[in-house]
């Protein structure tokens, strides 16, 4: 399936990632929306695939390492960091922490940069984020990613996640992180205990615990206020959802991607797969959370295929 014309620019780099990030033009700055500034960063050559991070209240950086390695070579990579998260402002508006908001800043960020359409990537709540646009603005999405996906509701995403992070984390484990949350440098956002406490608890979200050192969290001292206070609000405001019966509005092209270890279920999966009628599914066997760091190589084929560039 071939959604995006490949652009000659693309064409002329070397065929790593890797190799040729060097070579390619990265950007970044701030976005006005209603008087708050929400931060941007674009890298890569190619056709845009806005990307869309997880938490609520993480930033873009934790996928960025990523990404611009296996991406960037053959897209265009437009991260932002949503309301109240990573270098965004609007944290302490908490009226405006919610999922219309996010919707309503997603279209923002599609005027801003004239694109007349989305290609859409998202991972973990991004994926929820991009869900919810695409039944708000069905006629302005081209195509969607879903990389681990929250679930379309509550009950198929919740009860799961928590059942699989305590049935993973080792009482030894437990009582180390409830040391580091109690602490005096985590309660005055200390960033090396923020640090050591995610990259604690975040080992549940692998299929192997060793795969988080691979993952690069991105936190500084601007981020880690944002966390805790925009995921509560956001999650408290979208309590118990359930978008199933209105998924059909989305028609584009989807590609749906999930770890068969993951903390979300497979079901969950299989629920968004079965209601979008122009999806494929693919599972990745012995794979958690970040499908992009533990498959690398089977991340970067699958979106690749998708969109026809490879």
């Amino acid at each position: 399936m071939k959604v995006l014309q490949i652009s000659i620019l693309s064409l002329i780099f070397l065929s790593s990632c890797s190799q040729r990030n060097a070579s390619i033009a990265e950007s970044d700055g701030f976005v006005n929306i209603d008087n708050t500034k929400l931060y941007y960063s674009i890298i890569g050559a190619g056709d845009t695939l806005v990307v869309l991070h997880g938490g609520p209240g993480l930033s873009h950086k934790y996928l960025k390492p990523q990404f611009d390695s296996l991406l960037s070579c053959k897209f265009t990579l437009l991260y932002y960091d949503q309301r109240g998260s990573g270098w965004s402002e609007g944290v302490e508006d908490t009226l405006k922490l919610n999922i219309r908001t996010y919707i309503s800043d997603l279209e923002e960020i599609r005027s801003h940069f004239k694109l007349s359409e989305f290609n859409l990537v998202g991972h973990s709540f991004g994926g929820l984020l991009g869900m919810y646009y695409g039944i708000n603005f069905p006629e302005n999405l081209n195509s969607l990613v879903l990389i681990d996906t929250d679930a379309a509701s509550y009950e198929l995403r919740t009860p799961y996640q928590i059942k699989t992070i305590n049935s993973r984390l080792t009482q030894e484990q437990n009582n180390y992180l409830d040391s580091i949350f109690d602490s005096k440098e985590y309660k005055n956002y200390n960033v090396a205990a923020y640090y050591k406490y995610y990259k604690t608890f975040l080992t549940s979200y692998f299929a192997n615990p060793r795969d988080t050192s691979k993952l690069t969290l991105g936190f500084d001292s601007i981020s880690i206020k944002k966390i805790d206070a925009t995921n509560s609000h956001v999650r408290k405001e979208l309590g118990k959802y359930d978008i199933h019966d209105q998924l059909y509005r989305i028609t584009c092209p989807t590609l749906i991607l999930h770890g068969t270890k993951s903390v979300f279920s497979v079901e969950g999966a299989e629920a968004i797969h079965n209601k979008l009628t122009n999806s494929e599914l693919q599972l990745f066997e012995n794979c958690g959370h970040f499908e992009y760091i533990e498959s690398p190589n089977k991340f970067k084929q699958l979106v690749e295929n998708f969109y026809g560039v490879n």
